[in-house]
């Protein structure tokens, strides 16, 4: 079989970028097709995903890369294909590194290193321990295009490093041009005597031309994954770099199994949907960070319109009805001395419950729902009270908002600033201040606690004994956005938990969450 010249490799990091929307569980026959195809093909050297220390959230064998794991994918591969893995720097020091290592010497052939650019010194330190244990080492200098004319500053330090595999530098937010990727990369060929690579995101469709762009410019090493698989906006397509390659040196492409790949790759897209769009595009020409955008969009609490005015800072309404300040939800007469709370997420043991929560007594209970979701259980919502995230008050017509203002007690929101369109025009609005209790997360500045934050600070201030969630009953769908969601209510979970002389809290339903379970149809037998 022919192969691409040595000075241009591929390196294939699907697995590894691509675990971003896995949590890094792929299935065994996904992982073998994919080995066969690599081995068939002119891919020069295999990112197969991570090793790490362990950490509090839930991620896949191929974060945890087992000593076994590696052994079979080393087996499928080539001889003249190499191994490697990844390590963040942000999780690693000199006394953890070895221990990760010392088990897969002469299994692993390179390890790589995702640096931020502050970071440099201190990965160079360990790049030398590696190399110490036997391993090649390549970095991946991140956030390139806020970088790009300041390349000789950045790399200086690199100007007499030796035995360093690659130096690759990573357009992290897809907003570098191909003539700025082509002067980076000439700077870093002129001030580092080894390889140096390429790593494009495509937020902005660029990932192809700026990687032609590298080559052109000295790059010997690209990296690419299958259909772009990869965090957010996702990266130079496998494919795409194989069929130019096949095309212009003549190296043979086993295209079938190609296509027989994308097809599995086609329903992995389905299910995930990476990929650039216009709030990504937007990102990355205007130098923000992809990480948040793509936090925004994969909760669902925003589309994609307001997640492009947030970054124009266009969203926050600093005169209107969003920005008033609206009376203290303890205050609200309606729920004033009750000393139980009931916390109504959206998942099925809440649709469930119906009945039996319809039977709980509102002259000692407050009925809080978190979300317009867990609202459609219900036939009668007569004092209950609705919490509104966000724009979720933007995801229903403007004849329901005005049938459920009709028939709730009241909606409840954050304090300001607001995005313009967070509080709806009709009916009584109380608020709580969710930041008093926890971390919050911003958009443009503007706190977006999450449902549940704000189900239980208003728990809290009104001065509940015990708080009681049902329909909270852990993601399980394999989506992003469920595992997004899923670890958003852990964490909050756990930092309510922290919190000293907060009320009570346990779940009335089965739940993934760790939580003392009580049944709510026990609760509903003693109250009756």
């Amino acid at each position: 079989m022919k192969t691409l010249p040595n000075q241009i490799r591929v390196l294939d990091c699907t697995l590894r970028d691509g675990g971003y929307y896995t949590q890094w569980d792929f299935d065994s026959y996904f992982v073998s097709e994919y080995l066969d195809l690599v081995s068939r093909s002119p891919i020069h050297d295999v990112e197969i995903g991570y090793r790490s220390p362990e950490k509090t959230e839930y991620f896949g064998r191929f974060f945890y890369l087992s000593k076994q794991e590696l052994i079979e994918a080393k087996r499928r591969l080539r001889l003249n294909q190499r191994l490697g893995i990844m390590f963040n720097l942000k999780d690693i020091d000199e006394n953890s590194i070895s221990g990760l290592l010392a088990d897969i010497v002469g299994v692993v052939d390179f390890i790589r290193f995702a640096v931020a650019p502050n970071e440099i010194p201190r990965a160079l330190a360990l790049h030398q321990r590696v190399i110490d244990l036997g391993f090649a080492c390549a970095l991946n200098i991140m956030h390139l295009s806020k970088w790009s004319q300041h390349t000789e500053d950045v790399l200086a330090p690199f100007v007499n490093v030796k035995q360093l595999d690659c130096l690759a530098l990573v357009d992290s937010y897809g907003g570098c041009f191909p003539n700025e990727v082509s002067h980076a990369i000439a700077t870093a060929c002129a001030l580092f005597c080894g390889p140096v690579g390429f790593h494009g995101h495509d937020n902005a469709g660029l990932a192809f031309a700026n990687s032609l762009s590298a080559i052109q410019a000295g790059a010997g090493s690209i990296d690419a994954t299958f259909m772009g698989m990869g965090r957010g906006a996702g990266n130079l397509k496998t494919e795409l770099m194989l069929t130019y390659v096949g095309i212009i040196t003549g190296t043979e492409i086993p295209y079938f199994e190609l296509h027989k790949f994308l097809e599995r790759m086609a329903t992995l897209h389905a299910q995930y949907q990476w990929g650039t769009s216009l709030p990504y595009m937007y990102s990355s020409l205007s130098g923000q960070e992809q990480g948040k955008v793509m936090d925004w969009l994969i909760k669902d609490r925003f589309d994609p319109s307001v997640v492009m005015g947030a970054l124009q800072d266009k969203l926050v309404d600093h005169e209107g009805l969003d920005n008033l300040v609206f009376p203290k939800f303890a205050d609200f007469t309606q729920v004033s001395g009750r000393r139980r709370f009931m916390l109504i997420g959206g998942g099925d043991s809440a649709r469930r419950a119906v009945s039996a929560i319809e039977q709980v007594d509102l002259k000692d209970t407050v009925i809080f729902h978190t979300s317009l979701k867990s609202t459609e259980f219900f036939d009668d919502l007569s004092g209950h009270c609705v919490a509104l995230s966000g724009h979720e008050i933007q995801k229903i017509s403007e004849a329901k908002m005005t049938a459920l203002t009709c028939d709730i007690a009241c909606w409840v929101v954050p304090p300001p600033p607001r995005f313009a369109g967070s509080v709806p025009p009709v009916g009584i609005v109380r608020q709580v201040n969710p930041g008093a209790l926890f971390m919050l997360a911003h958009i443009a500045d503007v706190s977006v606690p999450s449902p549940l934050q704000i189900g239980l600070s208003s728990a809290v201030e009104c001065g509940a004994v015990d708080v009681m969630l049902i329909g909270f009953d852990g993601y399980s769908g394999g989506t992003e956005s469920s595992h997004a969601k899923n670890d958003e209510n852990a964490t909050t979970i756990a930092e309510y938990l922290s919190v000293a002389n907060v009320p009570k809290l346990v779940s009335l339903a089965p739940t993934r969450y760790r939580l003392p379970v009580r049944s709510l149809h026990a609760m509903v037998q003693i109250d009756s």
